[in-house]
């Protein structure tokens, strides 16, 4: 199993303590900040780490030394659906439309054509996944669609080839492509048929108590034993901590994530020094 850091302390992301998060996004007010983060935590031990394409998020990639770090990956999830959703609001599709416009390369003609000529959304995501990734990130790093994406076109009637035609862009780039969703359950049930023989990451919330953990824990431990099984997909675990919910320990939680088969855990702190705690705790 694998251990990536996370990034909402990053961006003051805390589900159960808000004061905390404003202080700890003080903490990371720049890029540079949380690179020089980053790569503490990859001397102490960690695999990689795991971080989204915020403003921020995608600024902090385009400026981290790789080459420094050729053995550590990096999982990046897109798009972050806010920049788009604003664009819209202020402009119309008109405006999502330019933005695209001003940022494609030739090959990409084609895609807003059929985009334009039949006005299904498909046709554009193969630009908006290139426009997505930073330069420098290095082939073969993780590509997630996030959940808020992901579990909206699960919804669609035609969702899994929306799923399909973002998967194949992000390996026809030269990527792995991951899938974050909040209900592994129903992602397993509406893409198995067409994508269980695909090497996917799954990512998803998994922690003892429950917290954020869809349809529940019994369900996605079992699930987790299914997908193993029957797909060769990835199996990625991210708040394992419960968010930092006081009514479980952290040895105990800790205890409860490794007594699943997961491929790779995803967890987050502010501290180094819980950072190194948790990591030796798990190597344990």
């Amino acid at each position: 199993m694998k251990i990536l850091l996370g990034d909402n302390q990053f961006f003051g992301v805390n589900h159960s303590n808000l004061k905390k998060a404003v202080e700890t996004q003080k903490l990371f007010s720049s890029s540079e900040n949380i690179i020089e983060f980053i790569k503490k935590s990859h001397e102490i031990g960690i695999n990689g780490f795991m971080i989204n394409s915020n403003d921020l998020g995608y600024k902090v990639v385009a400026q981290f030394p790789f080459m420094s770090f050729p053995e550590k990956e990096c999982h990046f999830s897109i798009p972050y659906p806010h920049k788009y959703a604003a664009l819209v609001n202020e402009t119309g599709i008109l405006g999502l439309l330019k933005f695209i416009l001003r940022r494609i390369r030739p090959v990409d003609f084609k895609y807003v054509l059929q985009f334009l000529l039949s006005s299904n959304a498909a046709y554009l995501v193969p630009t908006i996944v290139r426009l997505e990734i930073p330069k420098n990130l290095p082939k073969g790093s993780v590509i997630y669609l996030q959940n808020v994406v992901t579990d909206l076109i699960l919804g669609l009637d035609n969702g899994h080839k929306l799923i399909d035609t973002y998967i194949n862009a992000v390996e026809n780039l030269g990527y792995k492509a991951g899938i974050i969703t909040l209900n592994p359950l129903h992602f397993r049930k509406s893409y198995e048929e067409y994508g269980k023989h695909k090497d996917l990451y799954l990512c998803f919330n998994i922690n003892k108590i429950g917290f954020n953990v869809f349809p529940s824990v019994e369900d996605v431990t079992k699930e987790i034993d299914y997908i193993k099984n029957k797909t060769k997909w990835k199996i990625v675990g991210m708040s394992i901590f419960s968010s930092g919910a006081q009514i479980v320990t952290i040895s105990e939680s800790i205890e409860f994530i490794k007594s699943i088969d997961f491929d790779y855990i995803v967890f987050g702190s502010s501290k180094l020094n819980n950072i190194k705690e948790n990591y030796l705790k798990f190597n344990t």
